[in-house]
């Protein structure tokens, strides 16, 4: 019962945290606090629950290589943005998600290789994004950040049913996809213009490190440690990534 309210309730709130903090701080900052791993935590959480240690072991990897689908939906709908809307932005990136996922889906990698991979394609990623002057966030809507927190509770729990019926290493492939990225992509890219949008995709690459921290952890500690202590330890990596990763990744590109 825990894991299923985790499930629906930690990405919701991270998306209305991450709205409220790039009003205050920029996109960038909204960003990076948004790639914390809402999505995946639950997610991994609730498929040991259900199928075991093993199963989440093998999800987890599986999640690893969902990131790269991640950076391509980053690169596809930050340039796309330069040219046009939010809605042919957010179609242009799916496509190129879809297309990414539906050529990872049948590869089975060894955890070190996942990494590579998925820390190759981020960096790369990262590097790719247009530079655009950003203008500072209006403040939205009273409506505006509860819309965006119902669809992405939405976007979960369908993410949720699906993976569940496609088994761990495809289930983790889609606890990858750009869910939260999506709905504070178009929420911000229509409030707040391509600049704004394409600084906030920067800041959720250079967020990234959490995510991987978090996934890395859990596939290698829940064998040998057990469910409660291996979450415990990927918790407290991804906040260390969080602090560290962001700063290491900006230097990059200066």
């Amino acid at each position: 019962m825990l894991a299923h309210v985790l499930e629906v309730a930690i990405a919701p709130l991270l998306v209305g945290l991450a709205s409220l903090v790039a009003v205050r701080f920029g996109p960038r900052a909204g960003g990076l606090v948004s790639a914390f791993p809402a999505i995946v935590g639950p997610f991994l959480l609730l498929s040991a629950d259900r199928h075991g240690a093993g199963f989440a072991a093998d999800a987890a990897e599986g999640t690893l290589l969902g990131l790269v689908s991640f950076a391509g939906f980053v690169v596809a709908y930050a340039w796309t943005a330069t040219v046009a809307t939010w809605p042919v932005s957010l179609l242009v990136a799916w496509a190129v998600t879809a297309g990414v996922t539906a050529a990872l889906t049948p590869v089975q990698l060894p955890a070190g290789w996942s990494l590579l991979v998925c820390a190759v394609a981020l960096v790369a990623a990262h590097r790719a994004l247009p530079r655009l002057p950003a203008r500072l966030p209006q403040p939205p809507p009273w409506w505006d950040v509860p819309l965006r927190m119902v669809l992405c509770a939405a976007l979960v729990v369908l993410l949720a049913v699906v993976a569940d019926q496609l088994g761990s290493g495809v289930g983790g492939l889609l606890a990858a996809l750009p869910v939260l990225a999506s709905i504070l992509a178009g929420f911000t890219h229509h409030d707040d213009g391509a600049g704004a949008v394409v600084a906030l995709l920067r800041g959720m690459l250079e967020g990234t490190g959490a995510f991987v921290a978090f996934c890395v952890v859990v596939a290698l500690a829940i064998q040998p440690w057990g469910i409660a202590l291996a979450f415990a330890a990927a918790i407290g990596a991804a906040i260390v990534a969080d602090l560290v990763t962001g700063r290491l990744l900006r230097s990059a590109t200066l």
